[in-house]
């Protein structure tokens, strides 16, 4: 794949969403359907803060190699005794809130994109939400670090936190365990191809570890099936 002059980069048949600026909110809330393709890089901010657009690629192909059907699918879990929510991007991005809150919100992108064509705000064919300046009204944000296998047909990702450009942290006291968080692990079985076909749903995730992990400041979330009559919203 001569990746030194990609401009799309196509995974399936083509049906895409042409957008310009920063493709991040989009990616992070994918429909549950296959990722198909990524269009006109050359357009958008790098995947991934700090590495170039080729380098962001290499970095998403390495999780979509180990598991093509699950890249950038969408999980939700709820931390109850601690009223966490984390929505989880496979292969991407995971997104920790200090908050219960509901899945048709978690569902919605980010608004960190403009149209292709008029370069606005709107209009899109989907809902989308504000991605605030101020850090007390945004989730915590974590990318992509490390991806492997665990065994066979499971694997392992690990996500890192994202300080952003301008290093701000919410100062709130509901922030203050979720910023000791310094990675996300994600355990997930290897997605079977043949699932598209059955009418799939959104796969539920829970939190493994009950507390931080002491110094290391992990959070464990394992995505599986959905239980029978277990939705994916918190009661």
């Amino acid at each position: 794949m001569g990746l030194e002059n990609v401009r799309w980069f196509v995974m399936g048949d083509d049906d895409t969403v042409d957008v310009r600026g920063d493709p991040y909110g989009l990616l992070a809330a994918h429909p549950v359907a296959p990722l198909v393709s990524l269009h006109h890089l050359d357009y958008v901010q790098a995947l991934f803060p700090g590495l170039t657009q080729i380098d962001s690629l290499k970095k998403l192909i390495q999780a979509y190699n180990l598991d093509p059907g699950r890249i950038l699918q969408q999980s939700f879990c709820y931390d109850l005794s601690r009223n966490w929510s984390i929505s989880v991007s496979w292969g991407y991005t995971v997104q920790l809130y200090p908050t219960l809150v509901l899945a048709k919100e978690l569902e919605t992108p980010f608004q960190t994109f403009v149209s292709w064509r008029s370069w606005s705000q709107e209009p899109f064919t989907f809902n989308t939400r504000v991605m605030s300046s101020d850090p007390c009204e945004r989730p915590v944000i974590y990318f992509l670090d490390q991806v492997e296998e665990v065994e066979m047909g499971q694997t392992r990702t690990t996500y890192k936190r994202f300080l952003g450009e301008s290093r701000k942290e919410c100062g709130q006291e509901d922030y203050v365990p979720v910023l000791s968080v310094e990675f996300v692990t994600v355990l997930a079985a290897t997605f079977q191809p043949d699932m598209w076909k059955k009418a799939p749903r959104r796969q539920c995730c829970e939190t493994v570890n009950s507390t931080i992990d002491g110094v290391d400041g992990v959070v464990h979330v394992r995505v599986r099936g959905c239980n029978r009559w277990e939705t994916v919203t918190p009661p």
